[in-house]
């Protein structure tokens, strides 16, 4: 028991089963030192709102003017130094985003997936980007500057600069840049 409340207290998680630590995201003061406490990095005017998820919060990096909206799922693996979530400066997120770094192998069919493994790669949000409600962002992948993911779409290839991208797999539609040279 007191392993587990050890565990709650100083653990690199954060969400609603974490019922002794998580009504501390309901109070705006208790918010922002508890963010700052489990969040690797995190910038000025960023919140973590209630009924988000992060597991590995140490892996984490959050820039200025981000909110993670309720629903969010952020997971890293805490004891990989290369699983990083790295959020820059004024990313908007819809209602239950969820980002992974890591992702089962499942290549050798003689063995249990959950006993294969994992294959990890950083996820890296440019800052200005907007990612849609309900869109999934797999390990490895890098959403451009300024760039649009639509709504419930599945993230598993970079998406370039000032771009809009949708679907699943997320398919670039719309070129921002090259549209405001004309």
């Amino acid at each position: 028991m007191i392993k587990h409340l050890k565990y709650i207290l100083t653990g690199p998680k954060i969400g609603p089963d974490m019922y002794f630590t998580h009504w501390l995201l309901f109070f705006k003061p208790l918010r922002i030192l508890f963010q700052k406490k489990k969040i690797k990095k995190i910038g000025e005017n960023s919140e973590i709102r209630p009924y988000c998820t992060i597991i590995g919060t140490n892996n984490v990096i959050i820039g200025k003017n981000v909110i993670i909206p309720p629903g969010t799922t952020l997971v890293t693996l805490p004891s990989n130094k290369e699983a990083i979530i790295n959020i820059e400066d004024d990313v908007l997120l819809g209602p239950n985003v969820a980002i992974y770094c890591s992702t089962h192998n499942f290549e050798n069919i003689k063995v249990p997936i959950k006993s294969q493994g994992y294959k990890v790669a950083s996820v890296n949000l440019k800052s200005g980007c907007w990612i849609g409600i309900n869109s999934v962002i797999l390990p490895g992948v890098t959403i451009g500057k300024n760039s649009v993911v639509g709504a419930n779409s599945l993230v598993n290839r970079d998406i370039p600069d000032y771009c809009i991208a949708v679907g699943s797999p997320a398919k670039v539609i719309r070129n921002l840049n090259t549209e405001n040279e004309k």
